[in-house]
């Protein structure tokens, strides 16, 4: 890790800790002695994923739900950073339960700024997403400034909602918000995505590939030891004041990595030569997907940061990661 917490940084609550990418931020910032309250309610994560840190001094697992205010204030209380990671991340599933986008990612970050505004903690990194632009962003790169917002699914009304939350107390009750727009978060441990799906139907069927949609799908896709790095860069180095409580950046690499190459890609690492590659044709690979994303990561790169590896070479190593191969586990950064 080439970022590190800021001095002031002794206690961080990581809501949704358990999960893939608060596994990784323990596995990257464990060691550094800064005392991490896990909030989890095991619904996404689970506790294999963060086993081997429950006997380290500095590590407390909560097994608790963001909807639960109380609790959340109980251990949000004392704490100098609220990590927010904790949301629905099954976009697809959520289909049949926009409720869940509601509850775990509006009603949620609500929750988590009412435990702040309550126990006096100013400073918040929010994952926010790529999912906010909606079709703004098919066939042009957009910037932070892109507008309006109007996305098409639950997963991204829900992280809209969360960051106009995070900017309303920032404004009124003296909060600091970093808020970051992912690519596509990519690497060990992931539990859906097409990389997981692709590994998943080719041990199923190792004749041929489905690709859901059209083929043409491409979006931003990064490790997320590089995502971690880069929230942390930003909230150590880029400040918050009254003037300007709270900012939000695109995180990423900047290239994209089209889909059927990904295919391409998983079925040569799965040794599988003559699997043939079939393109379903549909023009959206589920409801609310969005087949084309592109953002550009200009602003952080401004401020200092830059992914280490493009798209393609972070698919390379996260299917690997996926495939167990021992070399791919070495971190990035």
């Amino acid at each position: 890790m080439s970022a590190k917490f800021p001095p002031h940084v002794k206690r961080v609550l990581l809501t949704g800790g358990a999960g893939f990418i608060g596994s990784h931020v323990l596995d990257l910032l464990a060691d550094t002695g800064v005392e991490f309250i896990v909030y989890d309610n095991l619904t996404n994560g689970r506790l294999e994923y963060i086993e081997g840190h429950l006997k380290r001094p500095n590590v407390t697992f909560v097994k608790a739900d963001i909807m639960d205010l109380n609790r959340l204030i109980e251990h949000t209380r004392g704490c100098d950073l609220v990590w927010h990671l904790a949301a629905n991340t099954d976009i697809i599933n959520s289909h049949d339960d926009p409720s869940r986008d509601l509850n775990d990612c509006a009603v949620g970050t609500f929750n988590a700024l009412e435990a702040m505004r309550r126990t006096g903690v100013r400073d918040i990194i929010f994952a926010s997403s790529g999912a906010v632009y909606g079709n703004i962003c098919e066939d042009d790169a957009v910037t932070e400034t892109a507008g309006p917002l109007l996305p098409v699914s639950t997963y991204g009304a829900g992280k809209i909602a969360g960051e106009a939350f995070i900017s309303s107390f920032c404004h009124v009750y003296g909060l600091r918000g970093w808020m970051y727009r992912f690519g596509n978060v990519i690497g060990a441990r992931m539990t859906h995505g097409v990389i997981f799906d692709f590994i998943g139907r080719l041990r199923s069927d190792p004749s041929h590939l489905l690709v859901r949609g059209d083929g043409r799908q491409e979006k931003n896709y990064f490790l997320v030891e590089e995502c971690i790095d880069g929230m942390l860069f930003g909230y150590a180095n880029i400040p918050l004041d009254e003037d300007k409580p709270c900012d939000v950046f695109n995180l990423g690499t900047p290239t994209i990595t089209r889909v059927i190459d990904i295919a391409r890609i998983v079925v040569r690492e799965m040794g599988l030569p003559n699997a043939e590659v079939k393109i379903e044709g549909t023009r959206k690979a589920w409801p609310g997907d969005q087949p084309r994303v592109h953002f550009k990561v200009q602003k952080m790169a401004d401020l200092g940061w830059t992914s280490k590896l493009n798209s393609d070479e972070s698919v390379h190593v996260a299917v690997r990661r996926m495939m167990n191969d021992p070399a791919s586990h070495a971190w990035v950064r």
